[in-house]
């Protein structure tokens, strides 16, 4: 779960060309007076619902792209006044990689990598099966890194190669417009080079003293968030980054620094049991996987756990009530 930064973001950049919040935020259940409160958390299916929104009401399947384009270091929150202060571009980008996810809703995970032959490297990878919103997030986050890098360091910001793990959208020739170098669609993942000075320029805005005070503030709010969860949406969050291998209850209870008893007890006080949460997050990954990602049922068993494809199928269809096929088969319909 994260705060709603990303999504006020894009409930602002719809207003502007006449859409209506309700309509931006149509069918993921999140209100609109809640996306100011810095308590509120969303989930990854409710930003999939207003990714889905944002492509419906435009028609615009390159809006990721748009939106990159016109985003500000302020749109980060308390992250980008970090980003802002930091002292090089380095470090600007690893407080971006290390609070984006949470902080603000970047749904991709980002890892920085010191190319061999010189220069670095961004890989961004999918923490779900994000489907279409994948190549969305992707075409924001390189819109960002390269904006906002020439915003830090009033310098360019240009890649010098791109591997993209999807086969080339109808918009493809955007990928050279805006980023000045020939994509390579179709590989085994997608990253951006960049050339090697970049890191290590200095930031015009550098301010240890201010820069101190905003990462108190970004540990301070992931305190916050981790704290005040539920506990519910504690366990389903751990469960979600170890949805390949899901662990006994006493193991997911270490990591919460709790006995398993008490997590327990904590579960049924929110009216959940941790077999159900088990369940009810299989299914929803199984069904991500199916209907978004079109992963087979094989490959769809060995994500979620399963060594028996046949236990799986015998799995689905107590949660669901259908067996795999007529499920499938609904989604073509």
């Amino acid at each position: 779960m994260f705060r709603p930064i990303k999504i006020r973001q894009y409930v602002n950049y719809m207003a502007v060309r006449g859409h209506a919040p309700a309509a931006v935020l149509e069918g993921s259940g999140i209100p609109v007076d809640q996306l100011t409160s810095p308590s509120y958390l969303v989930e990854f299916t409710q930003y999939q619902t207003v990714v889905k929104n944002l492509i419906r009401l435009t028609g615009n399947q390159a809006i990721g792209f748009d939106i990159g384009r016109a985003s500000e270091l302020t749109d980060l929150g308390i992250v980008g006044h970090a980003m802002m202060s930091a002292k090089t571009a380095r470090q600007a980008l690893e407080l971006w990689i290390g609070f984006s996810n949470s902080l603000v809703g970047m749904m991709s995970s980002l890892r920085l990598d010191e190319e061999p032959r010189g220069g670095w490297s961004l890989t961004i990878t999918d923490k779900l099966p994000m489907g279409f919103t994948y190549n969305f997030a992707v075409e924001e986050i390189l819109m960002i890194a390269t904006r906002l890098g020439e915003a830090l360091t009033k310098e360019p910001f240009m890649p010098t190669s791109l591997e993209l793990s999807y086969p080339a959208p109808s918009h493809h020739d955007l990928y050279e417009k805006y980023l000045g170098c020939r994509p390579h669609f179709n590989n085994r993942r997608s990253r951006v080079v960049f050339s090697a000075p970049q890191l290590d320029v200095r930031v015009r805005g550098y301010d240890e003293e201010f820069n101190a005070i905003c990462l108190q503030h970004c540990k301070q709010i992931m305190r916050q968030i981790t704290s005040d969860s539920p506990v519910a949406s504690r366990v389903r969050s751990l469960l979600l980054a170890k949805a390949h291998g899901i662990p006994h209850v006493d193991e997911l209870a270490a990591e919460l620094n709790m006995s398993s008893r008490t997590l327990r007890r904590h579960l049924q006080e929110e009216g959940m049991t941790y077999k159900g949460l088990v369940h009810t997050l299989r299914l929803d990954l199984a069904q991500q996987y199916l209907k978004i990602s079109r992963l087979t049922v094989k490959e769809t068993a060995f994500l979620l756990g399963f060594k028996d494809v046949n236990a799986f199928r015998r799995a689905f269809k107590v949660w669901t009530g259908h067996t795999i096929h007529e499920y499938l088969d609904e989604l073509d319909t």
